[in-house]
C-alpha cells in the first residue's frame, strides 16, 4: 500500500473514533436529561397527606340513663335492733367511649355516728336483688383512702352499665348510738389502660345518703295486773296485760318481787310458788316457808324493750302467806 493510502485510512479512523466519541457523548446527555425529566416528574407527582387522630373519651355515672343517682337509695335509714344491715344495687354506667373497669371507691362521712361503728361490703351483682355473692371487698365506713375495686372484676363496655351491690351494717350499740346520725358520700372511680381515669360524673348531692341509729324509748308499763290462787297453796298465777305499742321482738318481761328480780318471762302470765317450794318450774320468792311473815309483800311486772330497756312498775300485786308461813296466796 502506498504512503499516501496509508495516511488515508489512518484519517479515516481517526475521523471514526470522533463521530464514536460524538454519538456516546450525545447519548449520555440524552440519557441524563432523560433521567432529570423523570426523576422531577416523580418528585413533582407526590403529595402530603394529613389525618386527625379522634382520642376515645372515658366517664362515668351512677345513675341509670335518665334517671336519678343510685347511690342515694342507702339512705335515709334507720339502724333497729332488728334492721341493722341494708343492702342496694348501685348502677356503674360507663358514660364514655371506651371499655373500662370500675377501679375504687371513695367514701366519706360527717355526723355523730362513727364510721367504725359502720361495716361496708361490696360485690359484683348480677341482678337488683344483689344476692350475696364472692368475692366481697369489706372496710368500714371510717376510711378515707380509696378502696380498690378490682378484685371483682367488673369491666363496662362503652355505653354500657354493671351493678355494683354495695351494704352497710351497723355493728355498734343501739344505747350508746341511739339517735346518732352519719352522712356518707360515695364516689365511683374507673380505669382504662393504665393511664385514663375517671370519677362518678354525678353531683355529690346525688352520691349522698344519710343513716341513723333508733332510739329506743321505754316501753309503756303492764295493765291489768292480776293474781290468781292455785290448787296447790304453794303457788299462785300473775298474770297481765301487753302495754299499748309492745311489738315483738321484745325482751319479755321482768318480774319483780319486793323490788327484787325473780326472773324473765316471754308470756303475760306465770307461776309463783315461795322460796321453799322448788318442785316446780314457777318463779320463786325470796322468802322461805319457814321465816316468821314469809312471803308477805307484792310483786310488779316490768316490759323490757328489746335492748333491755324496762318500763315502769305495772300496779302491785300483793302477796300473802297461805297455811300459816309454808305457802302463798293472793292478798290481801
Amino acid at each position: 500500500m502506498s504512503r499516501r493510502a496509508r495516511h488515508a485510512t489512518s484519517d479515516t479512523r481517526r475521523g471514526m473514533k470522533r463521530s464514536t466519541r460524538m454519538s456516546i457523548t450525545a447519548a449520555l446527555v440524552i440519557f441524563l436529561s432523560l433521567t432529570s425529566s423523570i426523576g422531577f416528574a416523580a418528585w413533582t407527582a407526590s403529595t402530603t397527606k394529613t389525618a386527625t387522630a379522634t382520642a376515645g373519651t372515658i366517664a362515668v355515672s351512677t345513675a341509670p340513663s335518665g334517671g336519678t343517682g343510685t347511690i342515694t337509695a342507702l339512705g335515709p335509714f334507720t339502724y333497729t335492733s332488728t334492721a341493722k344491715t341494708v343492702t342496694k344495687p348501685i348502677t356503674v354506667r360507663n358514660t364514655g367511649s371506651v371499655e373500662a373497669t370500675l377501679s375504687s371507691i371513695t367514701m366519706s362521712r360527717t355526723g355523730s355516728l362513727p364510721g367504725s361503728q359502720i361495716d361496708v361490703k361490696f360485690w359484683a351483682g348480677t341482678s337488683s336483688a344483689c344476692a350475696s355473692a364472692t368475692p366481697t371487698v369489706s372496710n368500714t365506713l371510717d376510711v378515707t383512702a380509696p378502696v380498690s375495686l378490682t378484685s371483682l372484676g367488673i369491666t363496662i363496655a362503652a355505653s354500657g352499665s354493671a351493678t355494683l351491690c354495695a351494704s352497710t351494717t351497723f355493728t355498734g350499740s343501739m344505747t350508746t348510738y341511739a339517735g346518732q346520725t352519719t352522712t356518707a358520700v360515695f364516689a365511683v372511680n374507673t380505669i382504662a389502660g393504665t393511664l385514663w381515669t375517671a370519677t362518678d360524673s354525678l353531683a355529690p348531692s346525688s352520691r349522698t345518703f344519710t343513716q341513723d341509729v333508733y332510739i329506743v324509748v321505754a316501753p309503756n308499763a303492764p295493765t291489768g295486773a292480776a293474781c290468781t290462787p292455785n290448787a296447790d297453796k304453794n303457788l299462785i298465777t300473775i298474770s297481765w296485760n301487753a302495754p299499748s305499742g309492745f311489738a315483738v321482738p321484745n325482751g319479755g318481761y321482768n318480774v319483780y318481787w319486793n323490788g327484787t328480780s325473780i326472773g324473765n318471762v316471754t308470756s303475760t302470765s306465770t307461776l309463783v310458788a315461795n322460796k321453799g317450794n322448788t318442785g316446780t318450774d314457777a318463779l320463786m320468792t325470796d322468802t322461805g316457808n319457814s321465816s316468821s311473815g314469809a312471803n308477805t309483800g307484792s310483786l310488779t311486772v316490768r316490759a323490757v324493750a328489746s335492748n333491755g330497756l324496762e318500763s315502769v312498775d305495772s300496779a302491785a300485786i300483793p302477796i300473802k302467806p297461805e297455811n300459816g308461813n309454808s305457802g302463798i296466796a293472793c292478798g290481801p
